[in-house]
């Protein structure tokens, strides 16, 4: 029994420091994990900061073209929110990282955001001045693309940095989680080694107790027995043949919380007010048992009112008594509850490793596809200035293959093509000095592709775990680019020399539209005033042939009179030397009066005019005679262009600080083909009815001029041939 006890106090021993270890090993190792987990989630934080600020700059960008293009203030919403708080994600990021080489790429992408977003706000600033050339300059020059390009690359080298400290985060993780399984495992291998040696242990000395129940009486041999029962750590029941209990081992009361009186002598099933009474246990005991003697590992799953849901593991064995007594039934119970949780956290832990490391396998391929799906070529070399790994384009660009790039030295590239003296120059001198370098211009002369212009951008990255560093190398061909930007200089150079000719004959132009005038219109005014006199009978009676001949040459004075005045005035305006003289007009009376001035017009043609004039119309400020022209030629050409019986009317109401004005007809309309075309000098529409009207079509392009002078607004709108038209302005 000594020896026993001595082999038992071992292995509870043993067992006791084993669990002190594994647990001591286990909360290192899950709070290692949990620092590699934050620290992973602080990696995912800051690329995330770093993508939603690249994200806002492209942004901005877009919005800076849009407003280049179109002068909608709309476009610069993102541009004005990444103005305002692109210094503060920076910091941000730089207050969040703590990766040295990660800190340095912040170092270099601030002085290129600052110089991008400058670059953006001198382009608005010139399309808010309407220096449309100014603008196509700028954007020409290419300067704003060179920047965002270098800001990509320097935050994608910033976040590859993030990536590799992440995936070391990882790899930390799946030791850690390997730590803790081979540790389980371990000490799940030494408990069932304790296991097996207790087993063998009660074994032998089980065989030399029924050796020595042959020497004693069936008093002492019981006696014992009992002592060896109540000395197992596992609960343990002897049943007779009527499944009641004989005896029971001290563990079997002090885990399920009974006492002898309750226990010895009951039926089995009745113990602890029937809790014993399970299906699978009756299985065992009255179908499987009789037909063997032994049963090992029979799992039964229970839940006890007064402990609770259990796993337990049941060893039953048919005993044969002496004496010719009857068979008992020893039921062993091992409750496996703990190790069945254990089981499970292994199975949780496994699953978690293999989704690590599908995570780890994933960043890796995801890293490649980036890399591929660059559409610049991208080459990273070791610190010997060998090909570690190159992008898909490169292949595509350059025409190579892997298999005579990758571990090459860069300069053996291609038979040698890449040995350029300004390549050496980037990577063997500037390089070292600073750790990253933007827009390295070189040109060479390729055998296979020819000559090629390229921008070369590099990054010295430093990877961890003790690995030397890696030179990414960003390739830019800008050949085209540069053939684009010569051609663009080219055509502004010939473009403005062309402005400056088309300048020049506006100006020519004017002067001798002005001196026509003035040439023209002394005898025309002393043709019209003879006729008059002639016309009128100053000197005498005319007879009717003559009189209709004078009426003749008076009307055709008076157009002719009328178009050189719309040809002088129009040179004026696009001359831009046409000035107003300005007064406050009152308006509902003057567009009264003119309403009444081509009555007679009206009633001429048998038209309807209808007339919609606010009583609440305010004064304008306005050149009078102007205002007047522009009202004069609109209701004269909805009389002139409507067919007799038609209608055309007059509305005018307030807008704003200023007054809308429409003039409508029911007349002609306009082919919307010919809507852009009728604000071009001296247009009409080909229809049979306008050939018989007169016009000179300078009054509606003159009409639309004097309005904007005016700073108003000009709108024609018609449905179609013979659907009328409306003209509203402001």
């Amino acid at each position: 029994m000594k020896n026993i006890y001595r082999i038992i106090y071992w292995l509870a021993g043993a067992a006791i420091v084993i669990a002190v270890m594994v647990t001591a090993v286990s909360i290192w190792t899950f709070s290692q994990s949990e620092q590699a987990a934050k620290a992973r989630d602080h990696t995912r934080l800051v690329i995330s900061g770093a993508n939603g600020l690249l994200s806002e700059l492209l942004d901005a960008e877009t919005g800076q073209r849009g407003y280049a293009l179109t002068g909608h203030e709309t476009f610069l919403v993102p541009y004005l929110s990444v103005r305002d708080k692109v210094s503060g994600r920076l910091k941000e990021l730089r207050q969040i990282t703590s990766i040295d080489a990660a800190q340095k790429s912040l170092d270099a992408l601030a002085p290129l955001i600052v110089a991008k977003m400058a670059e953006m706000a001198r382009v608005i600033e010139l399309r808010r001045n309407n220096d449309q050339l100014a603008v196509v300059a700028a954007v020409s020059s290419g300067e704003g693309k060179r920047l965002m390009d270098a800001i990509r690359v320097e935050m994608r080298s910033f976040i590859i940095i993030e990536e590799n400290q992440l995936v070391l985060h990882d790899a930390e993780l799946q030791g850690n989680m390997r730590s803790l399984f081979a540790v389980i495992i371990f000490a799940s291998f030494f408990m069932m080694l304790l296991a097996l040696a207790f087993a063998y242990f009660i074994s032998r000395e089980a065989r030399q107790l029924r050796s020595n129940l042959d020497k004693r009486s069936e008093e002492a041999g019981r006696e014992y027995a009992e002592s060896i029962i109540d000395t197992v750590r596992d609960p343990l029941l002897a049943l007779d043949q009527d499944l009641r209990v004989v005896t029971v081992s001290r563990s079997f009361y002090d885990v399920f919380k009974v006492n002898p009186k309750e226990t010895v002598g009951q039926l089995i099933y009745d113990l602890g007010n029937k809790q014993w009474d399970i299906p699978k246990l009756r299985e065992l005991l009255e179908k499987i048992l009789p037909e063997k003697s032994t049963f090992d590992n029979y799992e039964v799953e229970h839940e006890f009112a007064t402990i609770g849901k259990r796993i337990m593991l049941l060893n039953a064995r048919q005993i044969q008594r002496v004496l010719g007594k009857e068979k008992i039934i020893l039921l062993a119970i091992e409750d496996i509850t703990e190790r069945k949780a254990i089981e499970a956290g292994l199975e949780k832990t496994r699953q978690e490793l293999a989704v690590i490391k599908k995570t780890a396998d994933e960043a890796s391929e995801f890293a490649e596809s980036v890399i591929n799906t660059v559409r610049e070529p991208l080459i990273s070399l070791d610190h010997d200035l060998r090909v570690v790994t190159v992008s898909r384009s490169f292949y595509d660009v350059f025409k190579v293959n892997p298999k005579e790039t990758v571990g090459q030295l860069i300069y053996d590239l291609g038979n040698k093509q890449w040995d350029i003296p300004k390549l050496r120059e980037l990577l063997e001198k500037i390089l070292p000095e600073k750790s990253t370098f933007d827009n390295y211009e070189v040109e060479h002369n390729f055998a296979t592709i020819g000559r090629r212009v390229m921008l070369l951008n590099a990054r010295q990255i430093e990877r961890g775990a003790g690995k030397k560093g890696i030179i990414l190398l960003a390739i830019e061909d800008i050949t085209e680019r540069r053939e684009t930007e010569n051609g663009l200089k080219k055509a502004h150079e010939e473009m403005t020399a062309l402005a400056e000719e088309l300048k020049r004959a506006a100006r020519v132009k004017s002067e001798f539209l002005a001196n026509m005038s003035h040439e023209l219109r002394t005898p025309l005014n002393s043709i019209i005033g003879f006729s008059e006199v002639l016309f009128d009978g100053t000197f005498g009676p005319l007879n009717e042939k003559q009189k209709r001949y004078a009426g003749n040459v008076l009307t055709s004075g008076k157009h002719l009179l009328l178009l050189i005045d719309q040809i002088l005035d129009m040179a004026k305006v696009e001359a831009g030397k046409m000035t107003l003289s300005l007064s406050n007009l009152p308006m509902k009376s003057l567009l009264n009066d003119l309403a009444r001035l081509v009555a007679d017009m009206v009633d001429k043609k048998k038209l309807a005019i209808s007339l919609e004039i606010a009583e609440d119309l305010p004064n304008i400020e306005g050149d009078e005679l102007k205002v007047k022209e522009i009202i004069y030629n609109l209701l004269s050409n909805a009389i002139k262009f409507t067919p007799e019986g038609g209608q055309i009317g007059l509305r005018a109401k307030p807008a704003g600080s200023g007054i809308e004005v429409v003039v409508w007809d029911t007349g002609l309309g306009i082919a919307p083909e010919n809507m852009e075309k009728i604000f071009e000098g001296f247009f009409r529409v080909d229809t049979p009815y306008s050939r018989v009207t007169e016009g000179t079509g300078l009054g509606l392009p003159l009409s639309k001029k004097l309005v904007e002078l005016h700073g108003g607004s000009f709108f024609v709108k018609s449905e179609g041939l013979d659907k009328g038209t409306e003209v509203r302005f402001t």
